[in-house]
């Protein structure tokens, strides 16, 4: 009997007894320790797996909002193929339209000889305003003391005469410095204190070309577009000069002009500048500016979807 394990069961029916060998209360001791360890482990197990998936889910999730931004820009990309490739076929229509209107074979049959006389009657207001805002003109400074004319010897071993290259006009420091025409800064120059010291050079069209210098300081750069009367920068005293100075000179394709001409041009003596100058192709340049003024109104004709009209269709 003592050996044994005697397990006694109560209910109804009355008692009943097991009895079980002495080394069974080990066994359970043992499968019960072994179920708690699986148990334990089990759960150890699941929070690990648990984890990994957190891992993978958020993956999941980088990835998709990559591939959805992939996906997004490739819509992007596709877009503005789409959207240049209407502007190409556009520029395409346009330049097939500008070829019914320019004439591009005129400035080839008609007689350029510089020293043809232009026909000043035939240009209207609209011309003559544009070759104005196109090519340098009137004073760069609105206030100053006095101006004098600059010259320098073509050649300082040579017994030449001084040639005039531009205005030097006395003035204030600090004093608005204005772009007199429309062009593209060319050339920027600031905390420079020899020769022409600060300085602007601008390129205008049809190679004109107008340079300001002794400057305090520009407030454009290199690449701006300018347009006529537009603030540039402020008169000062940099360079080689000991008295607040602007420098003004004006070029056509690198010949210095008379300034004292085109500083004094304006629309009431509109024909002066014509007779000045007779190696300049001022014939060819105002053809060129009649297209110019053409091309103007069809593009606002065409902005507006309203080409002008191009005669009986054929």
């Amino acid at each position: 009997m003592q050996d044994k394990l005697v397990i006694t069961i109560v209910d109804e029916s009355g008692s009943r007894q097991f009895r079980l060998p002495k080394n069974t209360k080990k066994i359970i001791i043992i499968i019960c320790s072994i179920l708690l360890v699986t148990i334990f482990g089990s759960v150890l197990l699941m929070k690990f797996l648990m984890q990994k998936i957190d891992e993978i889910a958020l993956n999941k999730n980088i990835a998709l909002s990559e591939y959805k931004y992939i996906y997004q820009k490739n819509n992007f990309l596709k877009d503005q193929i789409k959207q240049k490739t209407q502007e190409l076929s556009i520029v395409s229509q346009k330049i097939g339209d500008l070829e019914n209107i320019v004439d591009l074979k005129k400035n080839t049959d008609k007689n350029t000889d510089v020293n043809d006389k232009i026909n000043l009657l035939d240009l209207s207001s609209s011309q003559k305003n544009l070759i104005l805002s196109l090519i340098p003109n009137g004073e760069p400074i609105a206030s100053y003391t006095s101006k004098d004319l600059s010259s320098k010897k073509i050649h300082s071993s040579k017994k030449t005469k001084d040639i005039t290259t531009g205005y030097e006009f006395i003035t204030k420091e600090n004093t608005p410095v204005y772009a007199t025409a429309d062009g593209v800064i060319d050339l920027t120059r600031n905390h420079y204190n020899k020769g022409y010291g600060n300085l602007i050079k601008i390129t205008h069209s049809f190679g004109f070309s107008s340079m300001y210098a002794h400057l305090e300081k520009a407030v454009v750069k290199k690449g701006d577009f300018v347009q006529k009367g537009q603030l540039i920068g402020y008169s000062g005293h940099s360079g080689d000069v000991d008295k607040n100075t602007l420098y003004y000179e004006i070029r056509f394709l690198g010949k210095i002009l008379n300034p004292v001409v085109y500083t004094s041009w304006n629309a009431d003596n509109f024909e002066e500048v014509f007779d000045d100058d007779t190696s300049i192709d001022w014939k060819s340049l105002v053809w060129t500016i009649e297209d110019m003024v053409q091309l103007q109104t069809y593009r606002l004709s065409y902005q507006n979807n309203d080409l002008p009209y191009m005669g009986e269709e054929k």
